[in-house]
């Protein structure tokens, strides 16, 4: 018995040696002499293709496929202008029903917003017409846009976002936009 335990306090004693060599954590500091890491410039991203098309994700399951990178353009400008204006529309309308409200802003939503926005009373949203155009008053990506729409209760901010250059734009937020902009 006094074999074991002297041998458990030798198997300790060196477990509690080798901790101690683990040694502190490593310094940020460059080796004297030492090369420089290697820094990959952004453009060397060009040079490693993404999955090929068909290829499923095996973390969600997704097949993933090419999708086409949308620009700022004049049909994408138009496409947010149109968005705005058709969800706007369909927010605005205080007089329906929840669920013939519902059936005609949910198709326009992000699913978040979808989320967000189903509980909403339409009796208490203040707006009831649009009363002039749109304005795309951001577009510093080529994924989402916000676009301002006048209405006859003040101005509206709609925030709008997209997949791909083929994907619809979607409405992802519509509160009243800010007074003073």
């Amino acid at each position: 018995m006094a074999r074991r335990v002297a041998w458990a306090a030798g198997m300790f004693a060196v477990a509690a040696a080798l901790a101690g060599c683990a040694g502190a954590p490593a310094t940020t500091e460059p080796v004297q002499g030492a090369p420089a890491p290697r820094v990959t410039a952004p453009e060397d991203a060009g040079r490693y293709p993404g999955a090929p098309d068909g290829v499923v994700d095996e973390d969600t399951g997704e097949v993933i496929t090419a999708r086409p990178v949308p620009t700022w353009d004049a049909a994408s400008r138009e496409g947010a202008l149109e968005a705005a204006r058709a969800a706007m529309a369909a927010f605005a309308r205080p007089e329906l029903d929840h669920d013939a409200w519902w059936a005609g802003l949910e198709p326009l939503l992000t699913q978040q917003a979808a989320l967000d926005y189903a509980y909403v009373n339409p009796a208490n949203v203040p707006a009831t017409a649009l009363t002039g155009p749109a304005t795309v008053v951001e577009e510093t990506s080529v994924y989402v846009a916000t676009v301002e729409v006048p209405t006859d209760a003040g101005r509206y901010a709609i925030v709008l976002t997209r997949q791909d250059a083929a994907a619809p734009w979607l409405t992802a937020r519509i509160t009243p936009a800010e007074e003073g902009q």
